[in-house]
């Protein structure tokens, strides 16, 4: 007998810049598509001077993406959240949902395995302050923060890597890009980031920090070896995410059998 394949959805959003139009769509998007997972991929908050009529306030955000419907929500860090960052963790209900972060860690959702980045543009001072040692839950005051990890991914990435195994290859999520054109400015993609995914040929990196070039060449994927890198890009007057469909052949942790990209508002699907 033949065992039904596993199925887990995942939407990824990046640099919602505590935007109202943002945050009000990721809230209509995950009630319409019911993903498992929502990852927030960098700059959920916005590090200058806020514009009240478009933007909430952080605790407004910090609220608003505690009560989205979805089981699993996780954050890695982009370079607008610093000290906004503590300001966030302190308005984040912990009582009724814990404040996941992958920071040089992954973590396993059934058979999916996701590795968060850290992103190496600004400060992650804040956010390693509220980073309990060994785990991927913000806490406000931790017993032990995590150190800050270097922008070399030889001191910590292989280690990860040997422990996951080859499941650690499905879906890497790192703010900054890492490659240049067609999906990231030359001056703002990560050359460390590229090194890795050159070195470990991840299935699937999701990234952002590059609202435009995406959208100036008309193109939100591109190959970098064997893996598929995307990059939705944002808008201010519309929404940008997508949703992977991830399809297994077994419940344990493993590298999917089937890869679904969908992406919006571009109307595009990509199977890989």
């Amino acid at each position: 007998m033949s065992l039904e394949p596993v199925r887990l959805r995942v939407i990824t959003a990046t640099d919602l810049h505590q935007s109202r139009l943002h945050y009000r769509s990721l809230a209509l998007a995950t009630q319409e598509h019911r993903p498992n997972v929502v990852a927030i991929v960098g700059d959920a908050l916005h590090g200058f001077d806020l514009n009240s009529k478009y933007q909430f306030t952080t605790a407004e955000c910090a609220k608003m993406l505690a009560e989205l419907p979805v089981e699993h929500l996780l954050f890695v860090r982009g370079n607008h959240e610093e000290d906004n960052w503590t300001e966030f963790v302190a308005a984040w209900p912990h009582e009724q949902r814990k404040l996941t972060a992958l920071y040089g860690t992954a973590c396993a959702i059934g058979p999916l395995i996701l590795v968060g980045f850290p992103c190496m543009t600004g400060s992650e001072s804040n956010w390693c302050s509220h980073l309990q040692v060994g785990s991927n839950d913000m806490e406000m005051h931790p017993d032990q923060k995590r150190k800050q990890l270097p922008s070399d991914t030889v001191v910590w990435l292989p280690g990860l890597m040997r422990h996951l195994g080859p499941a650690g290859r499905t879906l890497w999520l790192m703010h900054e890009s890492p490659m240049g054109l067609p999906l990231a400015h030359p001056e703002v993609f990560n050359p460390g980031w590229t090194d890795a995914v050159e070195r470990y040929s991840p299935k699937l990196v999701v990234c952002g920090h590059d609202h435009d070039t995406p959208l100036e060449n008309g193109t939100w994927h591109a190959p970098l070896g064997s893996t598929t890198c995307i990059n939705i890009g944002q808008a201010e007057n519309d929404f940008h995410y997508a949703i992977l469909d991830f399809e297994f052949e077994s419940s344990v942790p493993s590298l999917p059998s089937k890869i679904t990209v969908r992406a919006f508002p571009w109307q595009q699907k990509l199977n890989l």
